[in-house]
């Protein structure tokens, strides 16, 4: 943190406070691109249950780190309790969600989706010991 002048607007209103280097964990990093956490989270709480069905208790991403020459690939985890579903038909709603926003967005999901960096799990969502099931849970 650092008082400078800026050459802005804001210097006038008295704002001469800047920040640098500040880092943020609030985002889903895959395949050398990111989308917001907030995106994902809706994603998963409303969109693919809204399609597939169950709350968004059925659905996780993990990030594996336990997997050697891996390149930032994630999982979206998908409860058994959902039902019989198509991965493939879950990994396109997942992707087409995130991108349909802005141009970046979707120019985000088709690099995932050309570099195959989300895999489709059926898999129970994994709880912390305290019962509570992480939107993004990381392994490894």
């Amino acid at each position: 943190m650092e008082r400078r002048p800026c050459a802005c607007p804001l210097q006038d209103l008295g704002w001469q406070v800047h920040l640098s280097q500040v880092r943020s964990f609030e985002k889903l990093t895959a395949g050398g691109l990111a989308f917001l956490d907030f995106d994902v989270i809706r994603v998963l709480e409303e969109v693919l249950p809204g399609r597939f069905g169950g709350s968004g208790l059925d659905y996780q991403i993990v990030e594996r780190s336990d997997r050697p020459g891996s390149r930032g690939q994630i999982q979206l985890w998908v409860s058994p309790a959902v039902g019989q579903l198509n991965n493939e038909d879950v990994l396109d709603a997942f992707l087409g969600a995130l991108g349909g926003g802005s141009a970046g967005e979707r120019f985000m999901e088709m690099q995932w989706r050309a570099g195959r960096v989300v895999e489709v799990v059926r898999r129970r969502p994994s709880q912390t010991d305290s019962g509570k099931i992480l939107h993004l849970h990381l392994l490894g």
